[in-house]
C-alpha cells in the first residue's frame, strides 16, 4: 500500500509542475483556448493554429519567434494536416511555411500551401512562419 500512494503523490506533483509550467509559457497576448482553430488531434495531442509572423524568417528564427508567442513550429506532419483541413487552408497564404522537421543538419521540410507539395531546403532560407500549440489529450 506504501508503494501506491508514492505514485500517487508522484502523479500528483508531476501533474502540478505541468500546470506551473504551462501557466509560465502561455503569454497573456496568446490565448490559444477561446479563439484559435484546433487543426486535429494526432498521436494524443490536440494541435491549436496560433498567430502568423509577420515577416519571413529562417528556420532558427522561426523556432524562436514561435517560442516567444507562447508556441512551437509546427512538425511537418501537422501543417501537413493544416493543408488538408479546408476549415483551416484558407487561413495561410498559398506560399512556402517552414516546419520544425529536419531533414538533416543543413536542411529542414517546407509545405507548400498553394499546392500542397512539401520539399527540403536550406534551414536559412526565409520562408513564412505559423505558430502552433500542442496539448495532450
Amino acid at each position: 500500500m506504501k508503494k501506491l500512494d508514492q505514485y500517487k503523490l508522484k502523479d500528483a506533483l508531476e501533474h502540478a509542475l505541468f500546470l506551473i509550467n504551462q501557466e509560465e509559457s502561455e503569454p497573456e497576448s496568446f490565448n490559444w483556448w477561446d479563439k484559435d482553430p484546433v487543426i486535429c488531434e494526432l498521436n494524443g495531442y490536440r494541435w491549436y493554429l496560433g498567430q502568423e509572423a509577420d515577416e519571413e524568417m529562417s528556420w532558427e528564427e522561426a523556432k524562436a519567434w514561435c517560442k516567444s508567442v507562447g508556441g512551437e513550429l509546427p512538425p511537418r506532419d501537422i501543417l501537413l494536416q493544416c493543408f488538408l483541413n479546408e476549415d483551416i487552408r484558407p487561413l495561410f497564404k498559398p506560399e512556402w511555411y517552414c516546419s520544425s522537421t529536419e531533414y538533416n543538419a543543413t536542411y529542414a521540410w517546407e509545405q507548400d500551401f498553394n499546392n500542397g507539395d512539401q520539399s527540403a531546403n536550406y534551414k536559412t532560407y526565409h520562408y513564412y512562419v505559423r505558430a502552433v500549440k500542442r496539448v495532450k489529450i
